[in-house]
């Protein structure tokens, strides 16, 4: 059973912001999801892994590999291992996965695309940091699922927006395989909208 997350309950959990960015349509909407509470878990027979087949948005599964030294998400059962290899830049040596994931839908209630916190920490006070990944969804193509950006989150107050705008302006046209994540942070000369209108046609 998909365990949603009503919206004025939002901002006690990791994703919430106030408002939501949508598309040039105005038409898209999200649906929050709590990762970890349905799930199939099993264990890897010769290592400390762990297995969990979660409920995700609709016919979505939600695939978690979680190790003592941290954890990874894919989707569906059609690309797994490239995504599993996928992961937001390391900035500490452990990392836990955040409570609720974000799904973002379409004018239909369709998702395309999702956006999940990850969460580092070190052996030492200070370590560490946060990014939010947002994933393109592609149930009918050769990877189910392939990462778009990473959102610095610690430091970015508006990390939150910047997430939903690559999620609604990078992910609907992103090439699963090819095209290679983006880092959003301080330090990025260019924003979201600045690389959504150079990647159309003519530009």
């Amino acid at each position: 059973m998909q365990h949603f997350v009503p919206a004025s309950l939002i901002a006690v959990f990791a994703l919430s912001a106030p408002g939501c960015a949508q598309a040039d349509d105005g038409a898209n909407d999200s649906a929050y999801v709590r990762v970890f509470d349905d799930c199939t878990t099993r264990e890897a027979e010769d290592d400390p892994v762990f297995y969990s087949d979660c409920a995700g948005y609709g016919a979505w599964t939600v695939h978690i590999l979680a190790g003592e030294h941290g954890a990874a998400v894919a989707y569906s059962r059609r690309g797994l291992e490239a995504q599993w290899s996928e992961s937001p830049p390391r900035v500490g040596v452990f990392q836990d996965l955040g409570q609720v994931m974000e799904w973002r839908l379409d004018a239909s209630g369709t998702a395309f695309a999702t956006i999940h916190r990850s969460i580092f920490t070190g052996f030492q006070a200070g370590e560490g940091g946060q990014y939010l990944t947002v994933t393109a969804l592609r149930p009918e193509g050769e990877l189910g699922a392939c990462h778009v950006a990473y959102v610095e989150a610690a430091q970015q107050p508006n990390a939150n927006q910047i997430a939903r705008d690559a999620a609604d302006y990078l992910a609907p046209d992103w090439q699963c395989g090819v095209d290679e994540p983006i880092v959003f942070d301080l330090d990025s000369e260019m924003d979201v909208l600045t690389i959504a209108a150079q990647r159309r046609p003519g530009h």
